[in-house]
């Protein structure tokens, strides 16, 4: 288990890392997925029980892509969250220009600067893994989430199978890496993606820290071959 410092420090680097390679992130996201993380997306949000008026907060927002996705449940509010601020201004006009309602903004999701119980929906896309610390995210989660509210994460996995997990690791440790960085110029934060998804707690591990902070209702849906996990819950 990582230290307090420990926790700051890696939530500092990511920071940098993610305000650093903002204004190549959405075109390395969709070229390097081979736009599968539109369908990705689309498949989480399905998830969802629609609630009318919901009010929604979206976690690791990034430049904003999932909450601007949830304008299909007509929501009364959405908002984004996020620490890295090159990201944020990103998000903001591409908001601007969608004509959404969406409010993108600075937010640490491990000390969030909501009241309790003020969110129908809280849910993240490729975000959760970059947490300081998952639990202390999932904890501030349920915090906010009204009773019956409903918690949504979409993040990376590794896939069991022999044959798909072989080429997905040489994809994923090699080729993503030399792309990326080529494109970004800043091939450490390419390297640092399977890295991260490595050391995330995947499937039914997830499953458990959502349990231990009083989720409900918890499930796991593996997309494409187990690249991509959807998992969802509720609030008691």
């Amino acid at each position: 288990m990582r230290s307090q410092t420990q926790i700051e420090e890696h939530k500092k680097r990511n920071r940098e890392m993610f305000n650093t390679i903002a204004d190549k992130y959405d075109f390395l996201n969709h070229f390097l997925s081979g736009g599968i993380d539109y369908y990705w997306r689309w498949r989480a949000l399905k998830k969802l029980v629609p609630i009318k008026e919901a009010t929604i907060l979206d976690l690791a927002t990034g430049t904003g892509d999932f909450a601007l996705a949830a304008r299909r449940f007509s929501p009364q509010r959405v908002v984004g969250a996020d620490v890295a601020l090159e990201m944020i201004k990103l998000g903001v006009d591409k908001v601007r220009k969608s004509r959404s309602n969406a409010v993108l903004m600075g937010g640490d999701a491990e000390n969030l600067p909501f009241r309790d119980k003020s969110y129908d929906i809280v849910m993240s896309a490729f975000g959760v893994r970059n947490f300081g610390h998952i639990s202390g995210g999932l904890e501030e989660s349920h915090r906010v989430l009204r009773p019956g509210g409903q918690l949504l994460v979409l993040d990376f996995c590794e896939p069991t199978f022999p044959i798909v997990r072989g080429i997905y690791l040489l994809y994923f440790r090699r080729v993503l890496p030399l792309v990326g960085g080529l494109i970004s110029g800043e091939r450490q934060a390419y390297e640092y993606l399977p890295r991260s998804v490595s050391d995330f707690p995947q499937g039914g591990d997830f499953v458990d820290l959502m349990k231990r902070v009083g989720f409900i209702e918890n499930s796991v849906t593996r997309l494409t071959f187990g690249i991509c996990s959807i998992y969802y819950g509720k609030k008691c």
